[in-house]
């Protein structure tokens, strides 16, 4: 009983941190540490792709994109989907838009959203924002949802104008 009590305090204990975090500095203006690509991403190799300043960019797996999608799906596939990437990617109607992170080398990562007109999400709950911790391997992916998801589940309303800055 003792250890059941304890687990349920520790569980409410970090919900009450993460709820008053969450409204931070540290959280809703992220994205001042957050960059997009250059000029058009070109695949490398598997997910891989490079940047036009030769920025690693990894597109991620619907799995993993899932806070990232218009509530009103299927979208009609555009015209020319994904414009600024080469070669051409399959449009998924159900996932139209599409996720990519890159490692900043201090242990977080860039993240941005492409919507199938080949634009940034850049603006709302949805946009991508910088990651405290990168989501590779287990503990990337452990701290990740402790600094990056579930704060965004208590608050989502992030400082658009930094995204906007650091738009190339």
């Amino acid at each position: 009983m003792k250890k059941l009590i304890f687990t349920i305090s520790g569980i409410l204990l970090i919900i009450v941190i993460m709820a008053l975090a969450s409204r931070g500095d540290w959280h809703l203006k992220r994205n001042k540490y957050n960059k997009l690509p250059r000029g058009k991403l070109k695949l490398k190799e598997g997910n891989r792709y490079l940047d036009e300043s030769g920025t690693v960019w990894l597109l991620q797996p619907n799995s993993r994109n899932l806070f990232h999608q218009p509530a009103n799906r299927p979208v009609p596939t555009p015209p020319v989907p994904y414009p600024n990437i080469s070669p051409p990617i399959h449009y998924e109607p159900d996932y139209p838009n599409l996720k990519f992170l890159s490692p900043d080398g201090h242990g977080g990562s860039f993240e941005v959203i492409i919507q199938p007109d080949g634009t940034y999400l850049l603006t709302g709950k949805k946009q991508g924002t910088y990651n405290y911790s990168d989501p590779s391997g287990f503990w990337g992916y452990t701290k990740h949802i402790f600094l990056d998801v579930l704060p965004h589940l208590f608050s989502s309303d992030y400082d658009d104008s930094l995204n906007k800055t650091n738009a190339d």
